[in-house]
């Protein structure tokens, strides 16, 4: 049919309305899918597809009871040597680092006036010694048989004598009263002769002893210039030179003894009851980062420090080599006991997350999430003490990717 130019425009725009409806329609069904499929997507169960994962069973493990502390390392003895008489230094016989035997001489002093002062005292203590009548080192004297009281009893015998004759003389009338009077004055003076050469004897036995004293002082003194060692060890410090004047009590040497060498520390007094003499101790120092030196406890404090409430323990530790020496800062546990019945797993098989630690568990190619308590670090493994029980099979790798009910699959060869 034929149309005028009049309807044409009205026709044109029938058209277009038609074009923009088919439009608007398949426009409409392609923006409403997308939605469709989030909603679905968003209420949709976890994937079915197994994660594979490497595991290792929870295994029964012998696990130490330690007690670890920090301590000090000091020698079995340490003397700061000192000068027991006055002197100037005559030469120095031992330096830092030495080792010392015991007896060694370490330092002498010069010995002139020792030498003098011994001499002098000798010569007193033979003097006295003369006196009597004895030889100067003669020991134990009999008073009776010194010079002094011989020559006293001979004087007594001779007046005693001499009193009984004239005595038996006079009662005869040969002789005059007066003679027998003086007789028997002789015997009497003689007799308290006698009585006083004993006391002097005595004395100068008493006198004697003194002197051997001094004279046994003087030595000490001559000996005292030659400072010795008086134990095993080495030298910590050299404290004076030659030419130095020291005094009684200078200090002169530092000396310790390394071998055993001591650990000094203190362990929380919660653990007394256990706490017992021969226990082992393990000990690490910074100087020898790796290796554990091995000791065993020796004392223990009978009582407790109320300032922090610890007890002091003293531990020895072989040291043939010196490798640890005093001063040192160590590292120490003390072994109880061993447990033979925990439980531990893989390190990597722990996950902690806000301070929370967990295992994934493996269970008929699914995992549960179990929260557990750790223990004590056993290197390439960790205690567990509650959580987990020994044989069970734990996720020891992608733990990351895991959660509550995920399936997994444990690939051959990664079973641990």
């Amino acid at each position: 049919m034929a149309t005028t130019s009049s309807e044409k425009p009205f026709a044109r725009l029938l058209c277009a309305l038609a074009v923009l409806a088919v439009a608007a329609g398949c426009g409409g069904k392609e923006g409403g899918a997308p939605g469709k499929d989030n909603a679905a997507r968003a209420g949709a169960a976890p994937s079915a597809e197994a994660i594979p994962i490497a595991a290792a069973a929870a295994e029964r493990t012998a696990i130490p009871r330690r007690i670890e502390f920090v301590g000090t390392l000091a020698g079995v003895a340490q003397v700061t040597l000192s000068s027991e008489v006055e002197g100037t230094v005559e030469k120095v016989h031992a330096d830092l680092g030495d080792p010392v035997p015991r007896g060694r001489t370490l330092l002498s002093l010069v010995q002139a006036e020792f030498l003098f002062r011994r001499d002098q005292a000798r010569a007193e203590a033979a003097q006295v010694a003369a006196k009597l009548g004895i030889a100067p080192d003669a020991e134990g004297a009999d008073v009776g048989k010194t010079s002094l009281v011989r020559r006293a009893q001979a004087e007594y015998d001779n007046a005693r004598k001499d009193f009984e004759r004239r005595k038996d003389l006079a009662a005869k009338n040969l002789i005059a009263r007066k003679d027998e009077d003086d007789a028997e004055a002789r015997y009497l003076v003689a007799e308290a002769g006698v009585r006083a050469a004993r006391e002097e004897a005595n004395n100068l036995l008493a006198t004697l002893r003194a002197r051997r004293a001094q004279a046994g002082l003087a030595e000490k003194k001559l000996a005292d210039t030659l400072v010795r060692s008086p134990i095993d060890g080495f030298i910590e410090a050299r404290l004076v030179s030659a030419g130095e004047y020291v005094k009684v009590g200078t200090p002169l040497f530092r000396i310790v003894d390394d071998h055993p060498i001591r650990l000094l520390g203190e362990v929380p007094e919660s653990y007394a009851a256990a706490l017992k003499p021969g226990l082992a101790v393990d000990l690490s120092v910074d100087s020898r980062p790796g290796k554990t030196f091995h000791g065993a406890i020796r004392r223990i404090s009978p009582a407790s420090n109320a300032a922090n409430r610890a007890i002091q323990v003293e531990a020895n530790f072989p040291n043939g080599n010196r490798e640890l020496k005093s001063g040192f800062f160590g590292k120490a546990a003390i072994l109880l006991r061993v447990d033979p019945n925990g439980v531990s797993v893989p390190k990597q098989a722990v996950v902690t997350f806000a301070g929370i630690e967990k295992v994934f568990v493996v269970d008929n190619g699914a995992v549960k999430e179990r929260r557990v308590k750790l223990g004590d670090d056993l290197g390439e493994r960790i205690e567990i003490v509650d959580g987990v029980s020994a044989g069970e099979l734990v996720a020891v790798s992608r733990t990351g990717k895991l959660v509550q009910g995920s399936r997994v699959r444990v690939e051959p060869g990664d079973r641990r």
